[in-house]
Formats: structure tokens, sequence, C-alpha cells
């Protein structure tokens, strides 16, 4: 018996994220590394994606957690857009349709959408394999694909936010929904707090 509980975290903030540029698959570090994080939850394991924002954030938050880094959850390739702004491709007519229709137009030398959304999800149902709580530190885009997917309303990929320092959890009453592709029954969104040094 039981119930499948899943919280989906963002990686912390790196330069690129301040820059507000797209970071797909460029292995950036975090900027935070010394804080000290207050964390309503807890895990033997820690799942998420390979690169160096997840990995560190990972250590961050969960210090003591084995943490199993995978490829198949990297955010998605930007292509010939990686590490540019919106000021820098807004005049772009690509770009201009890649935003507004994701699903039929891809970045240069990117990754299409939909095989963004196959992996990940993938992924996603091969590591929810029985009744338990799993934890992810992954990237927006993930986040939001997921969200997408599996949140307890529908909303399109394009107009979901997903905040740094927050848990997202998404909750069922058993593993057999998330392998239909069921949407969770119960979404809670809670902020991840930095502990203050007395």
């Amino acid at each position: 018996m039981g119930s499948v509980t899943v919280h989906l975290i963002r990686h912390e903030k790196t330069n690129a994220n301040l820059k507000r540029q797209y970071i797909g698959w460029t292995d950036e570090s975090i900027l935070a590394k010394e804080k000290d994080f207050k964390l309503p939850i807890k895990a033997e394991t820690v799942y998420g994606s390979d690169l160096k924002r997840c990995r560190e954030t990972a250590r961050l938050y969960f210090p003591e957690t084995n943490f199993i880094p995978m490829k198949d959850l990297r955010e998605l390739n930007f292509g010939d857009f990686e590490m540019k702004t919106y000021e820098e491709l807004k005049d772009l007519s690509l770009y201009r349709n890649w935003i507004d229709n994701p699903h039929q137009f891809t970045p240069p030398n990117g990754e299409r959408y939909e095989e963004f959304v196959h992996r990940v999800v993938l992924c996603f149902r091969k590591i929810i394999s029985s009744n338990n709580q799993y934890i992810f530190v992954v990237h927006g885009g993930v986040i939001r694909a997921l969200l997408a997917m599996f949140g307890s309303q529908e909303e399109a990929f394009q107009q979901i936010v997903v905040s740094h320092r927050t848990i997202y959890s998404l909750q069922w009453s058993d593993v057999s929904e998330v392998r239909e592709g069921k949407r969770c029954k119960l979404l809670s969104v809670e902020p991840i707090m930095v502990k203050e040094n007395l």
C-alpha cells in the first residue's frame, strides 16, 4: 500500500541564469557554495541531471544523500540559441516561431521539443517504480515538462513558471497511475529556506 510522492527541485542559479541566457547542455557551476539550507524533506537517494549545476545543488541541499546522475534528465539542448539572451535573439523569425510554437519549430542544431519530453518522461517513469518518495534535482525545463504532463491541472509547457529554491511536490495514490500517465491527485509548492546563522 502507500502512495507515490515526487519532489521536483530546480538547481541553484548559475551565472547564465542571472544573465537570463538559455542554458541547456552547457556545464556551468552554481553560484551558491556556502549557504546552509533548511529543507522539509529527507531522502536516502536523490535523482537528477548529470550536469554540474544539478550535482552541486544536490550536494548543497542533501549533503549526506546518494545522488544518481542521469543524462536523460538534462535540460533541452538549445542548439544555436545556447547561452544567448532574448535580447540577442528577439529579431530572428526562427526564434520567434520557436517561442510561439515549440512543438512545430526547433532551435537550429538543437533538440526537438517532442524528443526532449520523450526522454525526460521515459527516464522519470523508469525511476518511479514503486509506491515511495522520490526527489529530483533537475532543470527548469525538465520540471515544466513533467508538470505539463503530470501536474494536477492541465497547463501548457509555455505557461508554466518554475522558480529556484522551490519544491514542487506531486502525489498519486498508486504507482500504476504514474505508469498510466495520469495527472497527480495533489500538487503543492513550498519554498526552500536558507538557515540563518546565529
